[in-house]
Parts: structure tokens; C-alpha cells; sequence
């Protein structure tokens, strides 16, 4: 079933489609009002620390012109207790922040901070997730108009030289690899371009990633008659998979911010053995007794010769940060952590320094950062990312160590404990349905399980299908109490033969209850003389359940015809003929239909079938099965 290629057809059937009793209210995401939740109180016995967010809001929330752009959000977290409140940040777009947090005893008021860049028309929202409190904060909503082009500056779109005007700068950022698959650890490298429009100049400056936020304020200095164009550098050092993006956000100098660069990495392996941290020694083995006086005939330099080399310089590693750093809380997923360091080195000439990570004893990649030459002392900021899971229970240790530097490497311990949500409500998984397909399998054609779910009070559930054994991705939905809630997935499949398989929905937290039942799919042959109209597609739905109330059920179909045609049909439900509907087959040629739900009081299997009443006149026809459990 190509349900991509049938939007036209659902939005056209919207208005035709009768909601089931049990969907008359089903669970909606709200957002926890500001001030009224309270995060529970911890495992480990502390008291408990109340939070409430209030005054979340985007800035600017409305801006039109010339993109990039960049919005800002933020947020008032008061917090009352004594512990560590963790929280992040929520996107419509589906996509979070990484996990930060601070600490409190007694009562705090903290203003959290995020910034997202756009190049393209968009509106959205953003909102903050205190974890261990259910719900979200209410939302900062926005909108961005793009005015004209997305202007990208880089060296084949200079900036114009503007002498004796105000200062104006621009930045655009690549990442290197943009793509990369394979082993890991591996470093992905931003490389930033700024150009100012005169000289001497002073540009203000901050890396903007998309899921840490804002970086600390830099400086960049353009010397008198010097030229207007400078890059920087961060590298990324990444040990697990992960993408996203970064972008350069100019913070003085009429602030126009660069695009995103985006990257994807896909680790296909990770080292498991540990190397030497520590380099080799560097005075040979003692195999030769060194003489204990110097040779007689010539005696011993009274002052040093005029070619010795000036003092070696010495790196200096520092770790700056670790996001999120001491964790305890759900694992359902891989929890990012992120870090930033720091290479400094006094004032000298040109030099490249080698540096690595090191997690739980396991050197990294050595990479390399370049330092021009200066007066002054300078520093180069690098960065890591990884993930860990439910398996890395316990205290961790990241090092960071540079070549020529001390002999030890620089280390933050941080602690990384899985909590189970279980227990916090009770569900209940009244039925379940699942798909039935009659068709062609001539293409990758979907199919999906749904159930119905109860809960004795408010949940974040956490749920995903698994089918045939597979796991899917993970879905997260709000349940009210008092509310049946649907709650279900699809998934696509590409065989060309007939067959049967088995579907399980797993909800993953509080009391953890998961039902399984049977899905099939019947393929047919392409009817050899389909005539106008061909019904490509029959899909029913069987039910299993308690049937405390009437099964009550669907069914799907599709139509193939030349763009425009229009086509009268019906649903045959049991044996009884339903409303005559007419609709015009859309530019892909493909449309799909739904049917109304119905009840079926008799809680036996039934019949549906499909008739168009012009044309050719093609009709389909299927069983659904209802099985009903005590």
C-alpha cells in the first residue's frame, strides 16, 4: 500500500470519516501549565525538589527578511529542594536539545537558553522538559519569513569592502565530513569563514550547535590593511552515531548569522581494548652503563652555545564541560553526552598540536589543532560526542591529553545511572488491531497495528511495535485518565508473496504491558484488462480484544485510474450497501479510501467489500476477523 502516494485521498475522505466512539477523545500532548507541576521526589531517598517554568517565550517570535536567521528561546526554571534539577529542550519538529542541568538547595531561579538557525520559511515552537516531571512547559511559538534568496557568503560570494562605513561581517560554516560511515571514534571538523567589510576590525562571535545551543563568546581581531577574511576551526570528535548541525552566530558588527552545516555519522564499529594512554618512554634502555666523567680532552662548555633553542612549549589540556554529566533518569534511549575542551599554549611562533580523548581508558583518534603565531597566550576549543545505554551503568572517566604536554591527561569523572519508570500508573491494553492486506505487491506497500489503552492517571507513554521480532522506532504520547487512547505505527513492507506474520506493541515504561497478535497480507495478481478503474488494494482490520464493548472497526482500499477521472463508489459492509460517494483520481493516478467505522454487535468475523458503480464497475471484497478474549 503506497499510503504516501494517498494524502490527496485521505484529506478528501477527512470530511467523510466518522471518529469511533472509543477515538471520540483521544489523548492529546498538552503542556504542563507553567508553575503547577512538580518533579517527584528523587529514588535515592533526598527530599523531593519542586520545579515550575514560567515565561517561556521566543525571541524575536515573529521576523521576516533575509535568512539565515537565527530565534532565541528562553525560559525562568524555579526550583525548590535540595538536589539537581535536569531538563532540555523540546522542538515541534520532534527533535530535543541535549540533557542539562543545575543544582539546587533551598530556592533557585534559573533562566535556560536555546538557539535554533533557519535558511527556509518555517514556524514552530519550542518548550522545556524538566525529566522526571510529566508534560512539558508551555510553549515559546515562532515564525520566519525568508525574504528573498538564502545568501550564502563564502569565497565565491564575497562580502563588498565598505571603507568608512559601518562595520558589517558574515560567516558561513562547512563540516568535513559532511557524511561518513565506518569505524569510530572519528572527528568531524567546522570550519568557519568570517569576513568583515573593513579593516581593523573586531568581530564577536559564538558557535550555535543544534543540540547544546550557544558555545561561549569568542573574539576574532582583523588587522589594520590586513586581509578581511579569517577561518576558524572545531573540531568534533565523535564516538557514537549521531548528526546534526552547527552554525557561527555574529554577535556584533550588524550580526548577520551563516547557514547550518550539517553532518550524519554512522559508526559501523567501536574500540573495545584500550591502548596506552601514555607515550612510550623516550630514553633508551640502561643496556650500556653511561660514562660517569666526561671525556678528558675536551672540557666542559662555561656557558651555553648562542644556538640554543628556546624553551620547548608546553600545551596545556582542560576540560571545560560535560553535558550532561551526572545522570539519573530513563534510558528507553541512548542518552548524548557532549563535552568541550580546551588546548592552551603560550605566546610563540606557528605550531600544530596533537591532542586525544580518552573514555573509560580507550584513546581516541589523536587529532590535530592548529595555533597561529602571537604575542599573547591562545587557546583552541575542541569537542566530543557519545551516547550511552542502559549497559554503562556506573562512573565514567573522560580525559582529554595533548602531545608535549603534562604526562598525565587532564580527567572529569561523572556518574550515569538508568532509572526504571515502571510502577507510575497503571495501563491497560483493552484490544488491539492489525492489518489484513488483499492487493498487488508490485511496490513497498504499508501496514499497521494499533491499540486501544487505558490509564488510572496521567502517563507519558513510551511505546514501540515490534514486528516479526524486529523492534521499530520509539514513540512517546500523553495518556489522560478517564480517556481510551489509540495508540499504534506502521511499517512498510517489500515481499511479493503471500504470507502471515506477528505484531507486537510494547509500552516500555510504568507497568509495562504489551499485547501480540497476527497480521497477513494476500498479494493478487495485476488484472490483465483492468479497464478504467482498478481497485489495487482491499485492506480490513481484525480486532482482539476483550469486546466488553462492540468490536468496533475499518477498512481501506485504493484506486488506480488516469488523473481526473472521477469515481463512484460504495462500501459493502456485511452484506449492507453504504452512502455512494464520487471523488477524481489525483495527478498520481493513485487515490486511497477509507471507510466509515462501524460495529460489529455479533462479535464474529464479517465481510467488507469495495463496488464502483461507473466505469468498468470492479469491485474487491475481504473477511475481517474479530477474536474475542475473556
Amino acid at each position: 500500500m503506497r499510503r504516501t502516494a494517498l494524502l490527496l485521498g485521505a484529506a478528501l475522505l477527512s470530511s467523510l470519516l466518522a471518529a469511533p466512539p472509543a477515538l471520540a477523545a483521544p489523548a492529546v500532548k498538552t503542556a504542563a501549565p507553567a508553575g503547577k507541576a512538580a518533579a517527584p521526589a528523587a529514588r535515592t531517598g533526598t527530599p523531593a525538589v519542586r520545579t515550575a517554568v514560567a515565561k517561556v517565550k521566543a525571541s524575536p517570535a515573529k521576523q521576516s527578511g533575509a535568512c539565515p536567521t537565527t530565534v532565541g528561546f528562553s525560559a525562568v526554571v524555579a526550583a525548590k529542594g535540595r538536589g539537581t534539577v535536569r531538563y532540555r529542550w523540546v522542538r515541534g519538529d520532534g527533535s530535543k536539545g541535549a540533557i542539562k542541568s543545575f543544582r539546587v538547595n533551598g530556592t533557585r531561579k534559573v533562566v535556560v537558553t536555546d538557539r535554533q538557525t533557519f535558511d527556509r520559511t518555517t514556524s514552530g515552537w519550542q518548550a522545556v522538559e524538566i525529566l522526571g516531571r510529566k508534560g512539558l512547559s508551555a510553549k515559546g511559538r515562532f515564525s520566519v519569513a525568508c525574504a528573498g534568496p538564502v545568501v550564502v557568503w563564502d569565497s565565491a560570494h564575497p562580502l563588498p569592502a565598505g571603507p568608512g562605513r559601518p562595520l558589517v561581517a558574515v560567516a558561513d560554516v562547512t563540516a568535513g565530513p559532511a557524511t561518513y560511515r565506518g569505524a569510530c571514534p572519528t572527528t568531524v571538523t567546522f570550519t568557519g569563514t568570517v569576513q568583515v567589510s573593513r579593516t581593523p576590525a573586531k568581530v564577536d562571535y559564538r558557535w550555535i550547535d543544534s543540540s547544546t545551543g550557544e558555545g561561549r563568546p569568542e573574539s576574532l581581531y582583523f588587522a589594520a590593511g590586513g586581509p578581511r577574511t579569517r577561518q576558524v576551526t572545531l573540531p568534533l570528535s565523535v564516538g557514537s552515531s549521531t548528526g546534526g548541525w552547527k552554525a557561527i552566530r555574529i554577535l556584533n558588527a550588524g550580526g548577520r548569522d551563516s547557514g547550518r552545516a550539517t553532518y550524519q555519522v554512522t559508526c559501523s564499529s567501536t574500540p573495545t581494548t584500550p591502548p596506552p594512554t601514555t607515550p612510550p618512554p623516550t630514553t633508551p634502555p640502561p643496556t650500556t652503563p653511561p660514562p660517569t666523567t666526561p671525556p678528558p680532552t675536551t672540557p666542559p662548555p662555561t656557558t651555553p652555545p648562542p644556538t640554543t633553542p628556546p624553551p620547548a612549549q608546553k600545551p596545556v589540556p582542560q576540560i571545560i564541560d560535560v553535558t550532561p554529566g551526572d545522570y539519573e533518569g530513563s534510558c528507553l534511549e541512548p542518552v548524548s553526552y557532549q563535552a568541550t575542551g580546551r588546548i592552551a599554549l603560550p605566546a610563540g611562533p606557528a605550531r600544530k598540536v596533537t591532542y586525544w580523548w580518552i573514555l573509560d581508558g580507550v584513546k581516541w583518534a589523536p587529532q590535530t589543532v592548529d595555533f597561529p603565531a602571537g604575542d599573547q597566550p591562545r587557546t583552541r576549543d575542541v569537542s566530543a560526542t557519545w551516547s550511552l545505554d542502559s549497559g554503562r551503568n556506573g562512573t565514567h572517566t573522560l580525559g582529554l591529553a595533548a602531545e608535549g604536554g603534562p604526562a598525565e591527561p587532564v580527567e572529569r569523572k561523572f556518574a550515569f545511572t538508568c532509572v526504571d519508570e515502571g510502577g507510575d500508573a497503571k495501563l491497560t491494553v483493552e484490544y488491539m488491531l492489525t492489518s489484513h492486506f488483499t492487493g498487488q505487491c508490485d511496490g513497498s506497500f504499508s501496514l499497521r497495528a494499533d491499540a486501544m489503552v487505558v490509564t488510572d492517571r496521567e502517563a507519558d507513554v513510551k511505546y514501540r511495535l515490534v514486528v516479526d521480532g524486529k523492534p521499530g522506532t520509539l514513540r512517546t504520547d500523553t495518556l489522560k485518565p478517564g480517556v481510551r487512547s489509540r495508540i499504534g505505527d506502521f511499517w512498510y513492507s517489500n515481499t511479493r508473496s503471500s504470507g502471515s506474520g506477528v505484531v507486537r506493541l510494547e509500552i516500555l515504561n510504568h507497568n509495562k504491558p504489551a499485547k501480540q497478535e497476527p497480521y497477513t497480507w494476500t498479494c493478487t495478481q495485476p488484472d490483465p484488462s483492468p479497464g478504467t478503474v482498478q481497485i489495487t488494494e482491499i485492506e480490513s482490520v481484525g480486532y482482539y480484544g476483550d469486546c466488553v464493548a462492540d468490536p468496533y472497526l475499518t477498512a481501506f482500499g485504493e484506486f488506480k485510474a488516469a488523473a481526473g477521472t472521477e469515481v463512484s463508489y460504495r462500501w459493502v459492509i456485511d452484506g449492507q450497501a453504504g452512502q455512494t460517494f464520487t471523488l477524481k483520481i489525483p495527478e498520481s493516478g493513485v487515490l486511497g479510501i477509507q471507510a466509515f467505522s462501524w460495529s460489529r454487535p455479533a462479535r464474529t468475523d464479517g465481510t467488507v467489500k469495495i463496488e464502483v458503480l461507473n466505469h468498468n464497475k470492479p469491485t474487491a471484497q475481504t473477511t475481517y476477523p474479530i477474536r474475542c478474549e475473556k
